[in-house]
């Protein structure tokens, strides 16, 4: 397997947008010179892919900053990646009283599609006396015939602080002497955001470049909060209609659980591959509720010996049409642990190293004249080497 085609004319590129002298944007991309590689990625849709409000917001938040000291995030190099949890999900346990239907195997399509996975992951970078500043990154990656080929976007840094926080989420009446704290909710709602509008743009301009394939995306279908708007998602799935697409949402975690398990055990004794529908089992659970299941929900199992992954499709689709992606998607990506190979990577092309931290914070400390100042460790001040 090799990420990138392994063919005459690929040449690996490095593009920076600048907003000013102060905001720097690095995107990474793979260029192809046969259109045939790669027609729905192409040169002349570069611009589009980061949106100029997010650089905007970026580059003002990291000004309120410049020059000051900050507590830069201790990493060791031993760890291989890292990143930020945002929100805890609730457990939603399902009426018990239902029987859920019998599985039912996937056939695999005959036909092959292109595919494409898109992700997104933030981590925090360090800590100021007023703020955290945060890093967000994005990648894109698709295959068509036996290549695996990918676009990062980021690492786009932001610097969040109650004041800024309530400014970006429009609550001015919020106390301003309220006191900053290391973790605060409105911070972690303003990143949640932030970050949940860069992944549907991204999802959205890779849609807009593909036709007749699969969508890929982390997490499910569901909208309806106000870090997760219906409107960002319902416009997504309304252009990949349009271009003959079929969204899919994976999860890699679920909370939904039946007779006190999670739902996934429903296939442990099932032949991969195969799917159960367990939408009316759900749907009960959110009568007139602001939140919205956009995608009728499944559980499947892709592999023998691979796992069961919580599966939403988007529900304008027809049964048939929904299962027939499936189908598709298994002759189209590789799915050996039962979890696309597209998103996957596209998972692992945005998650952040250790290493790629400690240059984000040497990064700013040039572009921005941060000054680094070492985490004060209260306990070994007091009590010497007995602080552990």
């Amino acid at each position: 397997m090799k990420i990138g085609a392994a063919t005459a004319g690929v040449r690996l590129g490095e593009i920076l947008l600048q907003e000013g002298n102060k905001s720097t944007h690095h995107t990474q991309s793979i260029e192809f010179e046969y259109s045939k590689i790669s027609r729905f990625l192409s040169e002349e849709s570069k611009p589009s892919l980061m949106p100029e409000f997010l650089l905007d917001l970026s580059s003002k938040s990291m000004k309120t900053i410049n020059g000051g000291i900050f507590e830069a995030r201790e990493v060791s190099t031993v760890e291989m990646s890292l990143e930020e949890e945002i929100v805890e999900r609730p457990t939603l346990n399902l009426n018990d009283s239902q029987v859920p239907d019998e599985p039912k195997p996937l056939i695999k399509s005959e036909n092959t599609s292109p595919v494409i996975g898109i992700d997104v992951s933030s981590v925090r970078v360090g800590e100021s006396e007023a703020g955290t500043i945060y890093s967000l990154r994005g990648a894109i990656v698709w295959r068509e015939q036996q290549d695996y080929n990918y676009m990062r976007c980021g690492p786009l840094t932001f610097y969040l602080n109650d004041s800024i926080s309530r400014f970006l989420n429009g609550r001015s009446q919020t106390s301003n002497n309220m006191l900053y704290a290391a973790w605060s909710p409105l911070n972690e709602r303003v990143l949640a955001r932030l970050r949940n509008t860069l992944e549907r743009w991204m999802q959205r301009y890779a849609s807009s470049k593909l036709s007749k394939g699969i969508v890929l995306i982390d997490g499910s279908l569901t909208a309806g909060t106000p870090d997760n708007p219906i409107v960002y998602l319902t416009e997504l799935l309304r252009e990949s209609r349009e271009n003959q697409n079929s969204v899919i949402g994976f999860s890699k975690d679920t909370r939904l659980c039946y007779s006190g398990k999670k739902i996934t055990r429903l296939l442990d004794k099932s032949t991969a591959p195969s799917i159960i529908n367990i939408d009316r089992m759900i749907a009960p659970q959110f009568p007139s509720s602001p939140i919205k299941l956009m995608g009728r929900v499944y559980i499947a199992k892709l592999a023998s010996g691979g796992l069961p992954f919580r599966v939403d499709i988007d529900r304008e689709l027809s049964e048939e049409t929904a299962i027939e992606a499936m189908g598709q998607l298994i002759n189209s990506d590789l799915v050996e642990q039962g979890y696309p190979e597209t998103l996957r990577l596209a998972h692992i092309l945005s998650t952040f190293t250790a290493n790629e931290i400690l240059a984000i914070q040497r990064h700013l400390t040039i572009e921005h004249g941060l000054r680094l100042t070492p985490k004060m460790n209260l306990r070994r001040s007091l009590f010497g080497p007995y602080g552990t």
